[in-house]
């Protein structure tokens, strides 16, 4: 059976780009000490929020966008910790700002609603812990897709713009 998609995995790979001068990186607009990325993969918008400590990549927060609903985009979210980094609420504060940054710059673009969703392995309690910072509502037991395995999908819409009458 095939493992869920692990976020950890990206945090590596973009502190190796990063090291290599690859990634574009620019302050966010809330939040300076929040770096950003927004790249296309697969021809999808992604936006990437970071934390470093020095030069060391110490949390990435990513918002993959996976279609629309009511209007608005879905972004899938991603995130994860380096291991010298962990246990000191890094992945709350940092998925609580980027978060935050992400709704200042679709609102500015007009957006009126903004989804967002994370699929966790039922296993993993610190990363369902960390979900519930910015999903109120509780989440569904669900079977993951890509690797057969039970997880809690997490779900939120977020009013940005209000429709005008």
């Amino acid at each position: 059976m095939a493992a869920m998609t692990d976020p950890g995995n990206a945090l590596a790979l973009y502190q190796q780009a990063f090291a290599a001068g690859v990634i574009p990186l620019q302050p966010c607009r809330l939040d300076p000490s929040l770096l950003m990325a927004v790249d296309h993969p697969n021809g999808k918008k992604r936006f990437s929020y970071m934390r470093f400590t020095g030069t060391k990549m110490t949390a990435l927060v990513m918002f993959a966008q996976d279609g629309m609903e009511e209007g608005g985009p879905i972004f899938n979210i991603g995130y994860a910790v380096d291991d010298c980094a962990r246990g000191r609420g890094l992945a709350q504060s940092t998925l609580v700002a980027a978060l935050a940054e992400l709704e200042h710059g679709l609102k500015g673009a007009n957006v009126p609603v903004l989804n967002v969703e994370a699929v966790i392995n039922i296993d993993h309690i610190v990363s369902q812990r960390v979900a519930a910072t910015i999903f109120p509502d509780a989440p569904k037991p669900i079977i993951d897709s890509g690797s057969g395995l039970p997880a809690l999908h997490y779900y939120r819409s977020i009013l940005l713009n209000a429709p005008r009458a």
